[in-house]
């Protein structure tokens, strides 16, 4: 356990005073994750057909800040909660979920930088909510944890691979296509599954994948 005086300002300083909490009661590489959606989500891919945008700038331009709160980030947030609630009542150890932090200055690089850097210090495996992959930040946290070789398990438990992965974007794929919503983030998630499935597959498996 590291033993500092928390200083600086800002981000710098919200991280180390997170970190502080997580080392009393966490030991580094022990602890297991929840990766859910919190900003985007289901949820949000549905509000943003329905008023007509692109982007999370966009939402909240056309919905105001409180209203998406309160139709988007909240309801995740408390369906996030249930999940890690449940695998809590089963015996997981040490689980984090980052949902209920808000931190009105924290832009969503801020929230990922503390996901990311708990995950590589604290966690050994991460459960995935069932529908992660609607959630920019879960995705990029699954191929975070792929690319280092944390175990991925789904919120029931099982075992959870870089093909089931893909099947589940590709699943998302559709749903955003039948909205008319844009492909092209959850394309280039894809490929970089794609990359990774491809990086260890035995000669001829390029061919399966790209048809």
């Amino acid at each position: 356990m590291k033993l500092s005086k928390v200083e600086g300002v800002g981000l710098e300083r919200d991280l180390d005073l997170i970190f502080q909490v997580l080392d009393a009661v966490i030991p580094d590489g022990k602890g297991s994750y929840l990766a859910a959606p919190i900003s985007t989500g289901r949820r949000y891919f549905q509000a943003l057909a329905r008023h007509r945008v692109n982007n999370l700038a966009g939402l909240i331009g056309a919905m105001g800040e409180s209203e998406y709160l309160r139709e988007v980030r909240w309801p995740n947030v408390r369906e996030g909660e249930a999940v890690a609630e449940q695998l809590r009542a089963r015996g997981v150890h040490y689980l984090v979920n980052t949902g209920p932090i808000f931190i009105d200055e924290w832009a969503n690089e801020d929230y990922m930088k503390l996901c990311l850097d708990l995950i590589e210090r604290k966690v050994r495996c991460v459960y995935f909510h069932p529908d992660w992959a609607f959630s920019s930040g879960a995705v990029q946290e699954f191929i975070f944890c792929a690319e280092r070789g944390i175990r991925l398990l789904t919120s029931d438990g099982a075992a959870f691979d870089l093909a089931q992965g893909r099947k589940a974007l590709e699943a998302v794929r559709s749903e955003l296509s039948s909205l008319g919503l844009s492909l092209t983030r959850v394309d280039e998630q894809i490929d970089e599954l794609d990359s990774l499935i491809l990086k260890d597959a035995p000669l001829g498996f390029e061919q399966a994948v790209t048809g």
